[in-house]
């Protein structure tokens, strides 16, 4: 494996955990102010795989190095979706748990109440796992069609 390889799997992971933080504080998300600025930021930074794309600095099949490096991007997009679905079918806003608590975004102060400890508990599952499975099935969809 050459230095090359090594930085472009460095720059995949740090892409990948930078998703992992967005699906943990999705309670920022709930602010506008905040999801603008974390919009703007992963479009920004997607655009480095399309750069890696372009100096063909891609150890993947085509376009998974610019899906990977749009993840956070496109988590951001999930995971506000499944917010917006939350509030509009239950008619009531949903707060993410962890271990039984309630859990705090990095800005944002979590109002909820553990009387519905259930519904926070499906949201949670919900807002945590579709990011995932839909960036996988993205991802597969990629590899075995275009490969």
């Amino acid at each position: 494996m050459t230095l090359s390889e090594v930085y472009f799997y460095m720059i995949i992971i740090i892409y990948q955990l930078f998703s992992l933080v967005i699906i943990t504080f999705t309670e920022d998300l709930k602010e506008d102010k905040y999801y603008k600025r974390y919009l703007k930021i992963t479009f920004l930074l997607g655009f480095l795989g399309i750069v890696m794309e372009l100096l063909n600095w891609n150890y993947f099949c085509r376009f998974n190095c610019t899906l990977l490096t749009f993840s956070p991007f496109l988590t951001l997009l999930i995971s506000k979706g499944g917010i917006e679905f939350y509030k509009k079918v239950f008619k009531r806003e949903a707060f993410q748990m962890y271990y039984g608590k309630l859990s705090d975004g990095i800005w944002i102060k979590n109002n909820g109440d553990l009387k519905h400890k259930g519904y926070y508990s499906l949201y949670t599952v919900n807002i945590a796992s579709f990011p995932i499975f839909i960036i996988t099935a993205i991802f597969l969809l990629i590899e075995k069609n275009v490969c």
